[in-house]
């Protein structure tokens, strides 16, 4: 496993000229099984994720569904950022594999420094929250990833977060750790 890369402070700057000025987070989270070993495998191939809050007509976020969730649990869409990939780059990449849509504006709305509490470790965890506003033009999702896409009024984000909250297991670590982004996407852009 690759050792963790925490926050690098020389490109947070560069994002933070490019993007704006992120709130700054750092959160632990009560994980599970569940959790715990889909995040350590994914920290082989990845030093942390974007999350994009992206805005669909009428103040809308889309949200996905991805097939072996449940039919009921949607949530922003993310991606993960190679070892060697700049954020900006992973951003870009992301938005398109996961909507189709070419990236042309974003804010940096939070970097969230997770630290996942399972069994007496600790897993660290970097999510960059970006919002993409005012994106225009039909969706194509990556069929073997996303089962569905929904757009909800940025005003229900408190009741994605409610639902991520109340998950079962073996996904209620996972939930929780995923309801952190959409809180704090909520405290930039709610109303």
């Amino acid at each position: 496993m690759a050792p963790f890369a925490p926050i690098d402070n020389a490109e947070l700057l560069h994002l933070t000229a490019r993007y704006g000025e992120p709130l700054r987070a750092t959160v632990e989270v009560e994980g599970d099984a569940y959790l715990y070993a889909s995040r350590l495998g994914r920290t082989r191939d990845r030093r942390g994720e974007v999350v994009m809050a992206v805005e669909r007509p009428g103040r809308r976020l889309l949200l996905h569904r991805k097939s072996w969730y449940g039919q009921d649990v949607y949530r922003l869409l993310s991606g993960g950022i190679g070892w060697d990939e700049p954020v900006a780059e992973a951003l870009a990449r992301e938005m398109h594999e996961e909507t189709g849509l070419t990236l042309t504006t974003a804010r940096l709305l939070g970097v969230i420094d997770c630290r996942i509490q399972y069994d007496g470790h600790t897993l660290p965890f970097v999510s960059y929250v970006f919002a993409v506003p005012q994106t225009e033009g039909p969706l194509q999702r990556q069929e073997a990833e996303i089962a569905q896409f929904q757009e909800v009024p940025i005003a229900e984000l408190p009741a994605v977060i409610e639902h991520l909250h109340s998950l079962l297991a073996p996904r209620a670590g996972w939930g929780r750790w995923r309801a952190v982004a959409h809180e704090l996407v909520y405290q930039a852009l709610g109303e």
